[in-house]
């Protein structure tokens, strides 16, 4: 499955990239997180909830954060595992400064699901990840609006 889209935050590049690679921002803005720890540099473990129709279930995943370019590009690794299947993938992460108070995020990225959850078609997943990133986005915007105005 793959997946693109845009995000715009209205503030510098810097401070988005400070956000984006903030565990502890992250922490606060993944929807379903309930644990989220490091185990090696740029390295996490995590466990979530996340139900796509009617099949819900706890995940184990390990989160790789590489290609670091700061501040305007990285790429990220995931692969996660739990009763209702697995879910493998790598998204890549462009963070384009459109003048000194407006970045906007690019990304893509390019999944493999399997088991049961991959039996809801891929109309249904594309959607429930497309309204999940969105979520994360709006909460990481809220994370840089709150550092922002710490100044």
């Amino acid at each position: 499955m793959k997946l693109d889209g845009v995000y715009t935050f209205h503030a510098p590049r810097q401070l988005v990239w400070e956000t984006v690679q903030d565990p502890e921002a992250l922490r606060r803005c993944i929807p379903g997180l309930e644990t989220f720890e490091p185990t090696g540099q740029d390295e996490y473990a995590a466990t979530m909830k996340i139900g796509v129709g009617s099949i819900k279930g706890s995940y184990r995943a390990k989160i790789r954060i590489f290609d670091l370019q700061e501040p305007e590009h990285y790429k990220l690794s995931v692969e996660a595992t739990g009763t209702p299947g697995f879910v493998r993938g790598e998204g890549s992460f462009d963070l384009v400064a459109d003048d000194a108070e407006t970045t906007t995020l690019r990304w893509e990225a390019d999944a493999q699901i399997g088991g049961a959850v991959a039996a809801v078609g891929q109309r249904m997943l594309g959607g429930v990840a497309k309204m999940t990133v969105g979520q994360l986005w709006a909460a990481l915007d809220a994370q840089v609006k709150a550092r922002q105005a710490r100044g």
